[in-house]
């Protein structure tokens, strides 16, 4: 039986819902959804899993602390949490796990930032996914797009295999009229941002495809591991890239699986309001506010009083630093805005 090991990857700033989630405070662990954190949901996700291994997390210093009370309140089994001197995106903080991992460990690597509404049938698919990965593939969890949506990137199919597909190509981040088309044609998932691979396959594709961020990842580990372990700065000499730029736009061991387990990025405003409880307006209120005359809208007010009136389609977010209004359907722009607001 495979050890299934969990890889949360918490080291983003999440500000696509600024100001809700900032630099100090990623969404992850925010209270967007619920009563609990989706950094609290993710490091629970895998509960109940045969095989299951202590967690490894990597994060950035500047949020051991909230990474640290975060697993205290958990019931999840905690292994390692790998801090990264300075962030350099998914590849190496994938690849420094893999390193402190056992060679035939499945990892299930994870974004902290999404929610995933379908637990069981999460379990489910790593279960399938980990059959995969122990013949050698990476495996990615692809979703049916609902639309077409300039803010993923999509996966497109290759030949069938076993119950799944071969990876065969990425678009990221199209054009709409391209996304048009690629939604029209049926042969494209959304990237969901998950992998199932084994340690050693990931270090292996790692050597072939970007031996520098693999020898600046292996240089950074520490010869003395305690629960939590500092990267050494040779983790910064990595390139600065995704494991999809990286490994899965030129490997050869690429599997789809299409899933369907109510998976959302929370990756803008359209998205945290698609998740979210709506009134008959479609709106999503929250906090001290009188609104009259409002659809389709997303408004928070989390320090004051907030009136809105007579609008559709807005992003309204109220804080004690400042208030975003925004047509929903620019809600991309808001990471923009937020560079702006903090060099203003």
């Amino acid at each position: 039986m495979a050890s299934i090991r969990p890889v949360v990857l918490s080291g983003g700033a999440g500000t696509r819902l600024w100001p809700l989630s900032t630099t100090e405070t990623p969404k992850q662990f925010a209270t967007l959804v619920g009563e609990r954190s989706l950094f609290s949901l993710t490091l629970e996700r895998l509960n109940g899993t045969e095989g299951l291994v202590p967690a490894i997390i990597v994060t950035g210093e500047a949020h051991v602390d909230l990474v640290s009370r975060e697993i205290a309140a958990s019931s999840a089994a905690t292994g390692l949490v790998a801090v990264e001197p300075e962030g350099r995106n998914t590849a190496p903080a994938a690849i420094a796990a893999a390193l402190l991992s056992s060679d035939d460990d499945v990892l299930v690597i994870l974004p902290s930032d999404h929610l995933i509404s379908d637990e069981d049938g999460f379990r489910e698919a790593v279960g399938r996914a980990a059959h995969h990965a122990g013949a050698g593939s990476i495996v990615m969890f692809g979703i049916r797009p609902s639309r077409p949506d300039i803010g993923f990137g999509y996966m497109t199919l290759g030949d069938p295999n076993g119950d799944g597909y071969l990876l065969a190509g990425f678009e990221e981040k199209p054009s709409l009229p391209r996304a048009v088309e690629i939604v029209e044609a049926g042969t494209h998932l959304w990237n969901s941002g998950v992998f199932v691979v084994r340690a050693d396959a990931l270090i292996a594709e790692a050597g072939e495809h970007c031996p520098d961020v693999l020898a600046a990842v292996r240089s950074s580990i520490p010869s003395q591991e305690g629960a939590i372990v500092r990267l050494g700065p040779e983790f910064t000499s990595s390139p600065s890239v995704s494991l999809d730029n990286a490994i899965m736009e030129k490997t050869a061991r690429g599997v789809v699986l299409p899933v369907d387990f109510g998976w959302n990025d929370l990756g803008s405003y359209r998205s945290l309001l698609e998740s979210l409880p709506r009134d008959e307006d479609g709106n999503h209120i929250s906090g001290d506010v009188v609104a009259s005359g409002v659809s389709g809208s997303y408004v928070n007010a989390t320090s004051r009083r907030l009136v809105v009136a007579g609008v559709e389609g807005l992003v309204v977010v109220e804080t004690p630093e400042v208030v975003l209004v925004i047509p929903i359907d620019l809600a991309q722009e808001v990471r923009d805005l937020a560079r702006r607001f903090e060099s203003h």
